[in-house]
């Protein structure tokens, strides 16, 4: 049980007295930073991890955050609580605040705050997913920053739709260079000859928390993984293919346009990551409610 729970500006709100100005450059512009959490039984996973990089992504788009690192934590913490749920999707999100039209930021006179925490998304019963290689490239750090975790999202919607349209239930998409890049929402990780290979950060990816929960974990278990340009050549080869992200955990990809990822089925490297993950996420989450 429990309900939908926003801190907006200094306020903890309900869903239905959620508002934001519609002159809040966040909405007009898509100017602003969030990260996206998980609530799994009460604990709250990789906090620090998560902080970290909203704070990064706010610098690397020179965008000021005015709480301190600890108190928007703690108010993460509470907005939390004040929902009662015991599992749920958290978003600490920071935008360029109130101005006028026009997108100079200097019209701007305060960052916005605003955490939403509402139910965790329903995900499609099979976890394994069917993709295709979107049409649509990820811009170079020449276009935009991947480093930051924008609230600038077309990119992905538009490769996610093209997905959809042509009956698949994601997209992978390149690097300008047309090296594999990530999913429309998580990172890629591809099992050749138990050998495990990642797209690297010079491929225009955000760097997932659970990607680097992931690298972690393969290096504990004593599998080989790198990070690398990956090419197309090497999905249609691959023993396995799974994707990693903080909404779907680990996703087995069996399908890369109409063509079957080694037997169609998840992997045993796959199932065995994902076991050590969900380990890791109740050994190493931060307790909400005690």
């Amino acid at each position: 049980m429990g309900k939908p729970m926003f801190y907006i500006n200094g306020e903890f709100v309900d869903e239905n007295n959620a508002l934001i100005s519609v002159m809040d450059h966040g909405f007009l512009y898509g100017d602003g930073v969030f990260d996206a959490l998980r609530v799994h039984n009460g604990r709250l996973f990789q906090l620090d991890a998560h902080m970290n990089r909203l704070y990064d992504s706010a610098r690397i788009i020179d965008l000021p955050v005015p709480l301190d690192k600890e108190e928007f934590k703690k108010i993460v913490m509470e907005t939390v609580r004040r929902s009662g749920y015991q599992d749920c999707y958290v978003r600490p999100q920071v935008t360029r605040g109130i101005g006028s039209l026009g997108h100079d930021p200097g019209t701007c006179k305060e960052s916005s705050i605003i955490v939403y925490v509402t139910p965790t998304p329903v995900l499609k019963k099979e976890r394994s997913i069917r993709v295709i290689i979107s049409s649509y490239r990820r811009p170079p750090a020449f276009i935009l920053p991947p480093e930051s975790k924008t609230t600038h999202y077309v990119n992905n919607i538009l490769a996610k739709m093209e997905a959809r349209k042509r009956g698949a239930d994601d997209a992978i998409l390149l690097d300008i260079r047309g090296f594999v890049s990530e999913g429309c929402a998580w990172n890629i990780f591809l099992v050749k000859n138990n050998r495990v290979a990642t797209s690297s950060i010079s491929s225009s990816i955000l760097r997932g928390i659970t990607r680097d929960g992931v690298i972690h974990l393969l290096k504990e278990m004593n599998i080989p993984v790198e990070e690398r340009d990956i090419t197309v050549s090497e999905l249609f080869t691959a023993d396995e293919i799974f994707g990693t992200g903080t909404g779907s955990g680990i996703s087995p990809v069996i399908e890369i346009n109409g063509r079957k990822v080694g037997d169609g089925r998840s992997g045993s490297i796959t199932n065995e990551i994902e076991n050590k993950f969900n380990e890791f996420i109740n050994e190493t989450g931060v307790s909400v409610y005690e």
